[in-house]
């Protein structure tokens, strides 16, 4: 093991979780009692506590009000939510909604500062584990149970319901469910003379054709680090059967993340995938910006069914296709979380008409029909029901995930000192592509970050 690039790669990773904490609202080793609460705990917490019932809230309809929405996304799901949002202001003529919203990148920071200085937005769109993150004992953000007169809770399954429960109080509400599929240009994969892979060993067949495609500059699938990562353990998931993480125990061991890493260098070997410096040259961040999708260089990824639409949006001119899910043991693997939840902080000075502004985008005919699949499949049954999803990329794409996907992801898989640009997976991932470090010394290198979040949220 390198340990000088070690201890770069661990003061590197102390720096994130340092920068995280400043920003405030994050994950740190002193919140262990109260961190990530499991569903089964959440679940047993919605019947302590006091009882929040519904306390009459009524939309103020008569004053001029000004709420703040925030959310991130691609330019699809941003033209939808403001299409909404003018639909909203048009029912309720004395509510003005300010939107806010970016790109991925960089939001989380945003919203944790926000968060902790009072200053959040009325709705606020989140990350399924931030709310764990930001609220362990439930005083974050408005108990929905209070707005059940305004928001239908019963649209919703009750299993989602209790989720996200803390302490007897309804944090927020799950917008879709998700994972991830392969999804891919047809297009491309027809010029080099080649279907979409559905086994291992098509997959690396691929490779070997794109590798001889023109000047060799092409490749079937793009994966930054953390999609190496989600198809990393994809892969390992296939071949032992097991789920991630459960009891907030790690299932797997340093031997078989060692194995599933010696997997990824693989794909690189095998032409299937870019290496990182590769993507670096790139100079983009972000895949749909990304001249090399946009011109086909790459042929697919492994994406959340929620974002198919945008990543198709940005390479005109090509056909898609969502993949069958690619055989790779004796099982299936992948996992599934809620897309994003909208909450309400507990700030906010109007909840009444935020409550409205949720009911109307994620369960009145209306607003869910602009949203479309712009965040993925509702999870709202009414909204569901209202929709013609028949020719919906995210829904295609769902009904496959939903179909062949057993374990969900655990609240700590996405948390920001691991899955952030100077978190572990990235740095871990790194190493490995660029040869800083070998696969066992990266898998010890991950495993021990893994154990470490998972014991702080015990």
């Amino acid at each position: 093991m390198k340990k000088n690039r070690f201890r770069q790669a661990a003061a590197l990773a102390m720096a994130g979780v340092v920068a995280a904490s400043l920003a405030g609202c994050m994950p740190t080793e002193n919140s262990k009692a109260t961190e990530g609460t499991t569903a089964a705990a959440q679940t047993e917490s919605a019947g302590k506590g006091e009882s929040d019932e519904a306390e009459g809230l009524i939309v103020n309809t008569t004053d001029p009000i000004t709420l703040r929405m925030n959310w991130w996304g691609g330019d699809s799901r941003h033209q939808a939510t403001l299409e909404a949002i003018k639909a909203f202001e048009a029912k309720y003529p004395n509510i003005k909604v300010e939107a806010e919203y970016e790109s991925f990148t960089g939001h989380e920071e945003k919203v944790a500062l926000s968060l902790k200085s009072g200053s959040g937005a009325d709705v606020i769109q989140l990350n399924m584990d931030w709310v764990f993150n930001y609220s362990p004992d439930g005083a974050m953000f408005f108990d929905l149970n209070k707005a059940s007169d305004i928001i239908d809770l019963s649209a919703y399954d009750k299993s989602d319901l209790d989720y996200y429960t803390i302490d007897g109080k309804l944090q927020s509400l799950p917008v879709s469910n998700t994972g991830r599929a392969f999804f891919w240009n047809t297009t491309r994969l027809k010029d080099v003379g080649v279907e979409i892979p559905t086994t291992l060993e098509e997959l690396y067949a691929v490779g070997d054709a794109f590798a001889a495609y023109e000047d060799g500059t092409y490749y079937p699938l793009i994966l930054n680090e953390l999609d190496r990562m989600t198809l990393m353990v994809y892969y390992l998931q296939c071949k032992y059967g097991k789920p991630w993480v459960e009891n907030y125990e790690l299932q797997y061991t340093e031997a078989e993340v060692q194995e599933g890493l010696e997997w990824i260098s693989l794909l690189e070997e095998k032409h299937v995938i870019p290496t990182l410096k590769v993507l670096a040259g790139d100079g983009s961040e972000l895949v749909d910006t990304n001249q090399r999708w946009i011109d086909g260089h790459y042929a697919g990824m492994y994406i959340w069914d929620s974002n198919l639409q945008k990543f198709k949006e940005a390479a005109p001119g090509f056909e898609f296709e969502v993949g069958d899910y690619i055989k790779m043991g004796d099982h299936q693997g992948g996992m599934i979380k809620a897309s994003m939840v909208f909450a309400i902080p507990e700030t906010s000075a109007h909840p009444a008409e935020a409550a409205a502004l949720i009911q109307f985008l994620l369960g009145e005919a209306e607003g869910a029909g602009i949203l479309g699949d712009s965040r993925g499949v509702p999870a709202n049954k009414k909204a569901l029901e209202s929709l013609d999803l028949s020719a919906s990329l995210a829904a295609e794409a769902n009904v496959k995930v939903m179909e062949w996907t057993t374990f969900k992801f655990d609240p700590v898989f996405e948390r920001s000192a691991l899955k952030n640009p100077d978190g572990t997976y990235y740095m871990g991932m790194q190493m490995l592509s660029y040869g800083q470090e070998d696969a066992a010394g990266v898998a010890a290198f991950m495993v021990g970050d893994i154990k470490k979040q998972l014991e702080s949220a015990k």
